[in-house]
């Protein structure tokens, strides 16, 4: 079948989902305004590249300039909609980002009879914004602008199904009268090519890695004051958002953003991962640990709960009952002693490769021959 994807916000996922969908002989097409050459670099065949790179380039540099402001933001995703909708080829099936595409949906539908099916990153928009509404940053603002929440649920309504990383995004969106016939779950995996089994460093070892913006909505604020009271060493991989990062403490070591198939080598520098999210669809940065061998700590709203079914031994995944200081504490050193019984290359994946984005790509695909 003839699948278009589209991708506002960049590579993320879907061009994994793209590569992964034309690898099983479906004729992908993946729009995005990531360059080709990239593209290619995590494995997309260049025929299934539809760059809006040029397109895109004028909003790429007043967000450098002005920073992601509200009103820039609005226009990309209004023009890029359009343009999307207007500007891509015949399709069976058409897949687009929440809240990026709505338009598009609805042109899929009209032009060409296609099935459509939303891509949600993050729980149910009205779920989301209850869980990080208390981020002193808002100050009485609102969590989202009303151009975001009106688009997202409208997105919910027009298409045909909504797919989601995790059970736990699935329960958000049935609690607000979406039926569960038409959202899919299906868990992101980890490219494993890029990640593997890592055999823990000898030398420069850090007890926990956090990957991803370090923020309030990753739960960052009590994780600063878990690893003080414990007095662990911390290694921060990637964008500094919106809690100030300690670098007063030589507990905590930071480290700008890397190249995804860059972050092996940290994590093989480190004994275990942690993700206490207030508010995550599944973060991608926890599969990737897993396929590196390291124990994870995760809240019960990072998604990390699903991926116990991928391991050997499920109890390397340990999940918080609730999002407390305290609670970070007890899980980091029980995560800490389970990772003192992994010698050697640490691994802890089952033999089936199911973590993998292949893998990931075998459900979608087993889902849309059932649709269609």
């Amino acid at each position: 079948m003839v699948i278009n994807i589209a991708s506002f916000g960049g590579r993320t996922h879907m061009l994994d989902t793209a590569r992964e969908l034309a690898k099983l002989g479906h004729k992908v097409r993946f729009y995005s305004y990531v360059p080709t050459k990239r593209a290619m670099q995590f494995g997309l065949p260049r025929e299934c590249s539809n760059t809006l790179f040029w397109w895109a380039l004028p909003f790429l540099c007043l967000f450098k300039l002005f920073g992601f402001r509200a009103w820039i933001q609005n226009l990309y995703f209004l023009v890029f909609d359009h343009f999307t909708g207007l500007y891509m080829k015949p399709c069976d099936v058409f897949i687009g980002q929440s809240p990026m595409h709505l338009f598009s949906l609805k042109m899929a539908k009209k032009r060409f009879g296609a099935t459509t099916i939303l891509e949600r990153g993050n729980s149910h928009e009205l779920e989301m914004i209850k869980h990080i509404q208390d981020n002193p940053i808002y100050k009485g603002k609102p969590v989202m602008p009303a151009f975001w929440v009106r688009r997202d649920l409208k997105g919910y309504d027009i298409a045909d199904y909504i797919s989601v990383g995790s059970e736990h995004v699935a329960e958000s969106f049935t609690k607000h009268n979406i039926p569960r016939s038409k959202i899919f779950v299906n868990n992101y995996g980890a490219n494993l090519s890029f990640f593997h089994p890592t055999e823990l460093a000898t030398s420069d070892v850090y007890d926990v890695i956090f990957v991803g913006q370090w923020c309030y909505r990753k739960g960052c604020d009590l994780l600063i004051k878990a690893v003080k009271q414990l007095g662990v060493r911390l290694l921060h991989v990637g964008s500094i958002v919106d809690v100030e990062f300690p670098h007063d403490n030589n507990l905590f070591t930071h480290i700008d953003s890397v190249n995804e198939m860059d972050l092996l080598q940290y994590y093989q520098h480190a004994r275990i991962s942690i993700m206490p999210s207030r508010e995550e669809g599944l973060s991608l940065v926890q599969p990737q640990a897993l396929a590196c061998g390291l124990p994870l700590v995760c809240s019960k709203y990072s998604g990390g709960r699903d991926l116990k079914k991928y391991l050997k031994d499920p109890s390397y995944i340990l999940e918080m009952d609730d999002l407390t200081i305290e609670d970070i504490k007890k899980n980091i050193l029980l995560a800490l002693e389970k990772a003192k019984l992994l010698h050697g290359v640490r691994n802890l994946l089952d033999d089936k490769g199911s973590l993998s984005f292949a893998a990931y790509g075998k459900r979608y695909d087993d889902f849309l021959k059932e649709i269609l």
